[in-house]
């Protein structure tokens, strides 16, 4: 008996939590652009979250989305950051850094949950 209350509790908790594992983050979500590349390039947020895209590197960088506009930034010069709102999801948004668009590092998607989902 005690097992199965203890998942009953665990089940629950988890749920009202948002989910397993670690969680997804809702923003401001920073994402770092150093000389190796954006740092996270892959992750999934909640629908309609701040990200904060925080030049790190010695040079300008210039994100852009073809799938969703509204992650554009202007120039973001080094030790500078500029932020952005995620679409409402679900959905896919691409990203690079159009001052570098063949830079594969600076390249990346991120997956954009639907509304009310998360913690």
């Amino acid at each position: 008996m005690r097992t199965a209350i203890l998942l009953i509790f665990t089940t629950a908790f988890v749920a009202a939590c948002g989910g397993s594992g670690g969680g997804t983050p809702s923003g401001p979500l920073d994402v770092n652009l150093t000389a190796t590349g954006a740092n996270p390039k892959n992750f999934a947020a909640l629908s309609q979250a701040t990200l904060r895209f925080v030049n790190m590197d010695t040079v300008a960088h210039q994100i852009t989305s073809t799938s969703c506009p509204s992650l554009a930034t202007p120039s973001i010069a080094p030790g500078a950051n500029a932020s952005a709102t995620l679409p409402a999801g679900p959905a896919t948004c691409d990203f690079k850094d159009s001052l570098n668009p063949s830079a594969a590092a600076f390249q990346g998607n991120i997956n954009v949950l639907p509304p009310n989902t998360g913690y």
